[in-house]
């Protein structure tokens, strides 16, 4: 039996989720992926992880839970990738490849590094952000909302939102500079 379906109840529920969402899945993983052959097995592996999660999406309004499904289907598709580009970075590529040429310019390796960190920052800063502006965030840059939308599903005035998202990148920025301080303290 799986985690978190406990009797038909949570079986219908996952099916009617299964049903209303599986375009949606299909979508995002794709647009993330671009692997046809591996789409089905990670939609499945999404819905899998839901039903661990059924006690909270039960919970959820309507829009949270797409947002949540989003969620879900985008992590499992990057875990997909990062898990992907670790084996292949293992293969052996052949004697008649010349390895020395596929090596990246330490320039490159430094800036990608330093990227990589800033995300880091980033993200930690938006966690420690309240749930609202979490959400804001999310649903404008991750899920690529408009203004409209973000209005109708925060509560807010759609001529507001700009407002909001600024205050919320603000205080974001705030956090990652607090970080730092004290990272270089």
């Amino acid at each position: 039996m799986l985690t978190g379906i406990k009797d038909d109840g949570d079986r219908a529920f996952i099916l009617s989720l299964y049903q209303d969402y599986y375009g949606l899945v299909r979508k995002k993983i794709m647009d993330i992926t671009r692997d046809q052959e591996s789409l089905e097995d990670l939609i499945n592996d999404t819905f899998i992880k839901l039903m661990e999660k059924i006690s909270l999406i039960r919970t959820l309004e309507c829009c949270k839970t797409a947002a949540y499904v989003v969620y879900t289907a985008r992590s499992v598709a990057i875990n997909f990738i990062k898990h992907r580009d670790v084996e292949n970075k293992y293969l052996f590529y052949g004697a008649g490849e010349d390895l020395a040429e596929k090596i990246p310019d330490y320039e490159a390796v430094e800036e990608s590094i330093i990227r990589e960190e800033r995300i880091e920052e980033l993200g930690k800063a938006i966690a420690k952000l309240p749930e609202k502006e979490k959400d804001l965030l999310y649903f404008k840059y991750i899920l690529e909302m408009d203004n409209e939308q973000l209005g109708q599903i925060l509560g807010i005035a759609s001529a507001s939102v700009r407002q909001y998202l600024t205050r919320s990148r603000r205080k974001a920025k705030k956090l990652i500079d607090k970080e730092v301080n004290q990272d270089g303290k």
